[in-house]
């Protein structure tokens, strides 16, 4: 944050102008990468999540259990997040 002080001229203005408006800019940027990185940190512990019920219920190894999700998105044009959701709840129509 930069702060302009009384008394000012308008040199000092304009840069202060030109940097408040670069940092809004940049903190627009931090905050949408941010969110970014929150989804697919969900979207990772999602499909993990399946991955081990998978593993457990079809006995597979984790490549295996990656691939059927990989697979199965790619079948029914879902995101893998989608098919890991559905494996994750209880009533999941995807067959196995």
């Amino acid at each position: 944050m930069a702060y302009v002080v009384k008394p000012f001229t308008i040199g000092d203005l304009v840069p202060a102008i030109e940097i408040a408006i670069s940092r809004h800019t940049q903190m627009q940027s931090l905050a949408l990468e941010v969110t970014d990185l929150h989804e697919r940190l969900e979207t990772r512990k999602i499909i993990d999540r399946a991955k081990g019920i998978l593993m457990k219920a079809l006995n597979l190894s984790e490549p295996e259990a990656f691939s059927w999700i990989q697979r199965a998105a790619m079948d029914r044009r879902l995101s893998m997040k989608e098919v890991a959701q559905a494996v994750i709840s209880p009533e999941a129509a995807l067959d196995k």
